[in-house]
């Protein structure tokens, strides 16, 4: 890790801010270490924040053609292993000159003439790191969309659709992100929000959430680090949640607990661009435990069916069909 920071003749706040910005939105998988490392440099220093902020800003305005081969040189000139002398206009320019790689393809569409109104959506197989209008940060899943609307009296959003990630920053308003038809409110911290299957779910790996149905009316709950709440009906509950499991997505992986096969399987088919289907019941109950890279369906299938004794079979349209062998396909398994 050290061989890649910046010398110390060449480590004020602003370099050191540019070449974190740089390593953490570089595209690659962050290895537990460099992520360690950047939350210490981070909190060590409210400079250190204030400069990283000033890079998230830097790169939201800077109007570069993101295919230019001078700004994808400089960018692996930046992310190199050979870049010890990390300047911010490097780094920065570097960044912004891979950034449609970096974010697996993701697309900021911008809705007004200012970025305090915006729309942030990804495809299938895509994932996107973007800055929020006041530094903090937002991390989308495959076929996200995520609806700014920032103010001066105000820093609000609605998930629409799919996954996303935040990180809020203290500010003088509160964060309010609506999520189907209830509301998470937090004044700093990292969480996790998913809108899918009419079930709008909350993670909180720091800080502290509050959720409540739109509009006031109800019960609220209030959320801490590990703790999930989930949406059922009238009802909001609070329950203990593995957070590293939840959230490794954003690392381009699926971490698999004790599950069925079947809601890996959903799981899977959320994330990535090729889809898996099960041919029968049984074959669903197949329990799995495991870390996948959901970039590589054909390596998924082939492991289980090494370790499960599983049929795999590739459709003329890519799609990998998944069964029990022996058993014929039973059209209510198929996900």
């Amino acid at each position: 890790m050290s061989s890649l920071l910046p010398e110390p003749s060449n480590d004020d706040h602003a370099d050191l801010a540019a070449f974190w910005f740089a390593r953490m939105n570089s595209g690659d998988p962050t290895p537990m270490e460099d992520e360690a490392a950047f939350r210490r440099w981070l909190n060590e220093d409210p400079d250190n924040a204030r400069a990283y902020r000033g890079c998230q800003q830097a790169w939201r305005l800077l109007e570069l053609d993101a295919g230019e081969a001078q700004m994808l040189a400089l960018r692996a000139a930046a992310l190199g292993p050979g870049a010890r002398r990390l300047t911010r206009r490097r780094a920065l320019f570097g960044l912004t000159g891979g950034a449609v790689a970096a974010s697996c393809g993701g697309v900021w569409v911008m809705t007004a003439s200012s970025p305090a109104r915006a729309l942030i959506s990804t495809e299938a197989g895509q994932r996107l790191t973007a800055p929020l209008p006041d530094g903090s940060e937002v991390t989308l899943a495959p076929s996200s969309r995520l609806r700014l609307d920032y103010g001066a009296d105000r820093r609000s959003a609605v998930l629409e659709a799919g996954q996303a990630y935040f990180h809020i920053l203290p500010d003088a308003e509160p964060f309010v992100l609506r999520v189907g038809d209830r509301l998470v409110t937090t004044a700093q911290g990292r969480f996790q929000a998913t809108h899918a299957d009419l079930r709008p779910e909350v993670i909180v790996e720091e800080g502290r959430l509050r959720l409540v149905e739109r509009g006031g009316a109800g019960a609220h709950l209030f959320l801490t680090a590990g703790q999930g709440g989930q949406a059922l009906g009238g009802e909001l509950r609070a329950a203990p949640v593995d957070v590293e499991a939840a959230t490794a997505w954003r690392m381009g992986r699926l971490v698999v607990r004790d599950r069925p096969l079947r809601e890996v399987v959903e799981s899977f088919n959320r994330y990535a661009s090729e889809r898996l289907t099960l041919t029968d019941a049984a074959a669903g109950e197949v329990r799995i435990s495991g870390s996948f890279r959901y970039d590589g369906g054909q390596e998924f299938v082939m492991a289980l069916a090494r370790g499960f004794d599983l049929s795999v079979q590739r459709t003329a349209d890519g799609e990998w069909r998944i069964g029990t062998p022996g058993k014929s396909s039973d059209a209510a398994a198929t996900l």
